[in-house]
């Protein structure tokens, strides 16, 4: 960690116990800096602008409301992010589309090296529409953002014997997806 990045952290320790006293100003610096963060996460989970800022408006209110849970001098950026992929996955799971919105990713996309095949991402995220909600969030998740199994089963609270078991069977629908 940078001496930068250090500071920073330092900083928002600082705004955090005062946004616990109410302060809205030190609140709305605390999101300022996490919220690139939590953006990204969330839009790789659920590829549409409107939706997002959806979740991230219910994230933020949550987060809020949760302020006093928080231990002063914590970093709040990996509880936003256990929040933002809650409702990410709340808003999926209640979603009833038939369609995955692919209109907001970007037009020029490199492809993805899953399981040692590249395959564009806007392929991904037509064929990810056909999972389950939970397996689609694990498989995004551990496949596409990289994250492991403790932190996937921590911040959907399920158990890690249950995320690897969600990443099997979406690797095998996937594997069979590749091979029509």
């Amino acid at each position: 960690m940078t001496p930068e990045e250090k500071s920073q952290d330092a900083s928002i320790a600082e705004y955090l116990g005062s946004a616990r006293k109410g302060d809205q100003a030190a609140f709305r610096h605390i999101l300022d800096a996490c919220y690139p963060a939590v953006f990204r996460l969330v839009f790789q989970i659920v590829p549409c602008f409107q939706d997002v800022e959806d979740i991230l408006q219910d994230t933020f209110f949550r987060f809020y409301r949760a302020l006093p849970r928080l231990r002063l001098g914590e970093d709040p950026l990996p509880f936003l992010k256990t929040i933002a992929v809650r409702r990410a996955y709340t808003f999926i799971r209640r979603s009833r589309r038939d369609h995955v919105s692919l209109e907001d990713l970007p037009s020029e996309l490199p492809d993805l090296d899953l399981l040692g095949s590249p395959v564009s991402l806007e392929k991904v995220y037509s064929w990810v529409k056909v999972l389950p909600p939970r397996r689609r969030v694990v498989f995004i998740l551990r496949e596409i953002l990289g994250h492991d199994d403790t932190e996937i089963a921590g911040l959907l609270c399920i158990s890690e014997t249950t995320v690897r078991r969600h990443a099997s069977l979406a690797k095998k629908a996937f594997i069979s997806y590749l091979g029509t």
